[in-house]
């Protein structure tokens, strides 16, 4: 895969600063215990629902999650408190919405960091490739297989856009060795055809 074609969103970059400035470069790293004394924010398990408490900085899990799914919740939480304002139960359903649809891309990038993912021998065969990611960054297969899915259509739309700039470079390139003549022709030719396409 051309990673070079991969263009970050504001969000991933805002994210991957944050997870940078404070040393978390490897899946290693991504221990939700060590992610939240990084930010500062308090990490309490209990028989409760999962929430988090963005002005206090405290992300509450429930306990009874399993290791994995865990993570997601304890990611998409994380948004919340680093990046949004006000109660959810006291808020617009529009506003609300925001924010929800914010964490849940956040939470593709905060539990697979592009910047980590670049750097490993993934494995090309799909099925293979999405248990690696799933394990190296202890996330469901169905979340590796979202943000595969991700990587790769921004790939290809990067590697797009980047022929079609070519294909217009090189487009420029020839009509600088048009004679006069030519020019003219096609000018007038150009002029015809559009003025067809109004009858």
């Amino acid at each position: 895969m051309l990673y070079a074609y991969y263009h970050e969103t504001h969000l991933e970059q805002w994210m991957n600063a944050k997870y940078l400035n404070h040393g978390i470069s490897a899946p290693a790293d991504l221990d939700i215990e060590r992610i939240a004394e990084a930010f500062g924010i308090g990490l309490v398990y209990g028989n409760h629902p999962s929430f988090s408490d963005n002005e206090e900085n405290v992300i509450f899990l429930n306990k009874g999650l399993e290791t994995v799914q865990a993570r997601v919740v304890f990611f998409h939480e994380l948004c919340h408190v680093l990046r949004h304002a006000g109660d959810q139960r006291r808020m617009t359903e529009l506003f609300m919405h925001a924010q929800e649809t914010e964490a849940e891309q956040f939470v593709l990038y905060a539990a697979i960091p592009f910047y980590m993912f670049a750097k490993l021998p993934v494995p090309d065969h799909r099925s293979e490739a999405v248990a690696y990611i799933a394990e190296q960054f202890h996330v469901p297969p169905e979340l590796a297989e979202q943000r595969l899915d991700q990587i790769q259509r921004r790939v290809l739309h990067g590697s797009l856009i980047a022929a079609a700039q070519e294909a217009t470079r090189r487009q420029r390139e020839a009509e600088k060795g048009w004679s006069p003549e030519t020019r003219r022709m096609l000018s007038q030719l150009e002029r015809q055809i559009g003025g067809q396409g109004g009858r």
